[in-house]
């Protein structure tokens, strides 16, 4: 069954719209129900509940909402987390100019992987993505994000398969996230539908559409179960990549968001996507020490 967005949630998230494009203003619950079109005790019990988090304030003694102080907290997350992309985007960029490809920056809320900006050379007919495509991270997708992070989160990783894997799938699981920490970045060599593309690109221009939806789980599906993400590349034989990521790493050794090249619509030797793997994977530490970071095991 599809998933469908929380009506508490949407009534909460259109509070909060309101009272943000009104700052310094403050509503009785009955403007606000008013001002949203919203029930009236829907809108007290959305308020007493953002209220508990401190995401608005009621003022004594008129009983008006404001926004509340969590807010700056959420404000200045997201502000550090935009932040982090500007300042790889010229890196990225520079990427994409050098390897004539279509390269992406992409981040993870830890149940889904959204590309977040795009950065286009590539040739008319390569792989491109477009920036508010996702999908869910779970294997075979988003690798870089979970292979060198804690057994827990690649647990994660695997159970959030829409489907279950088989033992010797999860073993071979393990061992591609073994080849891509050994390696430094993930390549993707199976060709990718595309339709999924297409499927992508849709949800974007109209979210939650449920055809989409269901048309993106079962290519994913389908994708879980095929050799998407490789435990090693063939030494002699010209390959499909669809795509490689690396990861940018905090001052953690956290990966804060991958760096991702779209592969051409060629086969390309083994020197060749070595090469490519290589110039990505500068790419990704350049950054890394941009911000900061760490590199797990490797130097800062």
């Amino acid at each position: 069954m599809p998933i469908t967005p929380s009506p508490a949630v949407l009534r909460a998230c259109d509070v909060l719209e309101h009272l943000a494009a009104h700052p310094g203003e403050a509503f009785s619950v009955s403007e606000l129900a008013r001002e949203v079109g919203m029930p009236r005790a829907s809108c007290d019990a959305v308020l007493l509940a953002l209220a508990e988090r401190g995401l608005v304030d009621r003022r004594e003694p008129d009983r008006r909402y404001t926004l509340g102080s969590a807010c700056v907290t959420v404000g200045d997350a997201a502000r550090a987390g935009g932040s982090l992309f500007a300042r790889v985007a010229p890196l990225a960029d520079a990427l994409a100019r050098e390897t004539g490809t279509c390269v992406a920056i992409a981040g993870h809320d830890g149940a889904e992987l959204r590309v977040e900006r795009v950065f286009d050379h590539g040739p008319a007919f390569g792989v491109r993505a477009q920036a508010g495509e996702a999908v869910p991270l779970a294997a075979p997708f988003g690798a870089v994000f979970v292979a060198w992070g804690p057994e827990a989160g690649i647990r994660a990783w695997l159970e959030r398969v829409d489907g279950s894997l088989s033992d010797d799938e999860r073993s071979r699981y393990r061992t591609a996230l073994a080849a891509v920490r050994e390696r430094g970045y993930s390549v993707a060599v199976a060709n990718v539908r595309p339709d999924l593309l297409d499927i992508l690109e849709r949800l974007v221009e109209q979210p939650g559409t449920e055809e989409a939806v269901g048309e993106r789980d079962a290519v994913i599906r389908e994708l879980t179960h095929s050799e998407y993400l490789p435990v090693s590349l063939d030494a002699a034989a010209p390959q499909r990549v669809n795509q490689m990521s690396a990861p940018v790493f905090d001052r953690a050794g956290r990966v804060a968001l991958g760096i991702m090249v779209l592969g051409p619509s060629y086969d390309l030797a083994p020197a060749e996507i070595e090469a490519l793997g290589e110039r990505l994977l500068a790419a990704a530490r350049t950054a890394t020490a941009h911000l900061g970071g760490v590199v797990p095991g490797g130097d800062a």
